[in-house]
């Protein structure tokens, strides 16, 4: 027999998956507590000496093996454009495409607020960004130079109007400020370019994890990159998706990962108009990602009970608001906190069916409507009502006693929610084992092999 060994570097747990070729199969998993704070090989190690008793120890020598990793967080990025809701919105695809945590946006001219702003957060990169080919480089000049004359430090990644980028990367360079260059990612209307600007965030992401504790030693013991695994992740719904050579995807479909601080959706479906609408905006490219930072199970978990409502959590659970208020207090100041009564089961629960309802409305497109005889409608973002299969990931969904019931709060429902682009019914699958991480991994050298392991494990399980 021949294994694939694919590992996860999480902040709480390192992952571990066991893949058998000849059947296309996951045929063990294990988790210990993450170690990337003190050395990231002690709970790899233990990984280890669980799958040799599993497989066999010349079985593990002989395994190729792959990694990706979130124990950084994400490489947190600041996206600077031209308007929001075209290079803006462009950017964030770039980003979220590359796996990267989003912590600051900002359009049009920069003013000195605004880059007190960035140069007070942790930002690890800039992404500057705007201007169709031929078109704006007033703003675009304007922001360079405020980026290169600031205490900035991090690399700056320029997508914008090409016809400037050599003035724009000389600038920034003669202000030692590090600069990478990549092609305009909206160089015109309905056009999307972000490939090489995602490429260019994940070599970033590589260089930044060889500095954390142990990680640059397990580079030289995997076959490959060490890849962001919200990356991966979406590379491994995009599989599943389009499929491979000979072998049919499931089309269409959307991918809710909850966990404790953040709520990401994934979606893979064309950007079509609905029912004849006048699409508006920036492009939207077939694999999109989104990432809610205020809808976690844990430390954000007050944000999102202040959005929907103290007193409607309440009384969907059943209890005081006292009661509640204190019981999210703890989920916030406790973040490794696990519910061992039926009760905070279902508060669980109640935060996790809340957070798939609030993500995938920001995610998926609108209508709007308008009175002008030139355009009755507007759509604003992507037409996920085609959409049918719904995967559920992450640690909230698969421990709970009703996984459906929380991805059933992705569907739009029938009264209220007319012009909310999202699927009316659906086919719910969830990622019980965890692996998308590792059909993601595997996608990178053997697509077949990954299909076929996704669908064994995840689909036909």
């Amino acid at each position: 027999m021949e294994y694939s060994i694919l590992f996860d570097f999480g902040s709480t747990f390192t992952k571990a998956a066991v893949i058998c070729k000849e059947e296309k199969t996951v045929v063990f998993t294990t988790r210990h507590p993450s170690t990337v704070r003190e050395d990231a090989r002690i709970a790899m190690e233990a990984c280890l000496s669980d799958i040799r008793k599993a497989i066999g120890e010349s079985a593990v020598r002989g395994a190729e093996k792959y990694a990706s990793s979130s124990a950084a967080g994400g490489l947190r990025i600041a996206v600077v454009g031209l308007t929001y809701n075209l290079s803006i919105s462009a950017g964030r695809n770039a980003a979220f495409g590359a796996g990267a945590k989003i912590i600051h946006v900002s359009s049009g001219a920069l003013t000195r607020e605004e880059i007190e702003k960035i140069e007070a957060l942790p930002a690890e990169m800039i992404l500057l960004c705007g201007g169709y080919e031929n078109g704006n480089q007033t703003i675009i000049r304007h922001n360079a130079e405020m980026i290169a004359q600031s205490q900035i430090s991090c690399p700056v990644i320029y997508g914008g109007n090409s016809q400037i980028a050599q003035e724009i990367r000389a600038k920034l360079l003669q202000n030692k400020k590090e600069c990478f260059q990549a092609p305009n990612i909206i160089p015109q209307v309905g056009v999307l370019d972000i490939d090489v600007a995602e490429e260019i965030i994940r070599h970033l992401f590589m260089n930044r994890i060889v500095d954390m504790k142990g990680l640059g030693d397990i580079i030289k013991l995997v076959d490959g990159p060490i890849v962001p695994t919200p990356a991966a992740v979406l590379d491994a719904g995009l599989l599943m998706s389009q499929g491979t050579t000979g072998h049919d995807g499931l089309g269409e479909l959307m991918l809710v990962d909850i966990g404790g601080a953040t709520t990401d959706i994934h979606s893979y479906a064309e950007h079509t108009s609905y029912e004849g609408a006048r699409l508006v905006g920036a492009d939207e490219p077939y694999a999109r990602r989104t990432v809610e930072g205020d809808l976690g199970m844990r430390e954000s978990s007050d944000v999102l009970v202040r959005e929907l409502g103290m007193e409607f959590f309440a009384n969907e659970i059943g209890v005081s608001g006292e009661l509640l208020e204190k019981s999210i207090s703890n989920r916030v100041n406790n973040t490794k906190f696990l519910p061992d009564t039926s009760l905070e089961k279902r508060i669980d629960q109640i935060i996790a069916e809340s957070a798939a309802y609030l993500a995938a409305r920001r995610h998926a497109g609108v209508i709007e409507h308008k009175s002008s005889n030139y355009c009755r409608r507007m759509q604003h973002g992507k037409n996920l009502t085609h959409v049918r299969t719904i995967i559920g990931t992450g640690g909230p969904i698969i421990n709970s006693e009703n996984p459906e019931a929380i991805l059933k709060h992705v569907l739009r429902r029938e009264k209220g929610e007319k012009d909310a682009l999202l699927p009316s019914t659906g086919n719910f699958v969830v990622d019980r084992d965890y692996i998308l991480y590792a059909v993601g991994l595997l996608s990178y050298v053997d697509k077949n092999l990954a299909f076929a392991v996704g669908m064994n494990s995840i689909i036909k399980k």
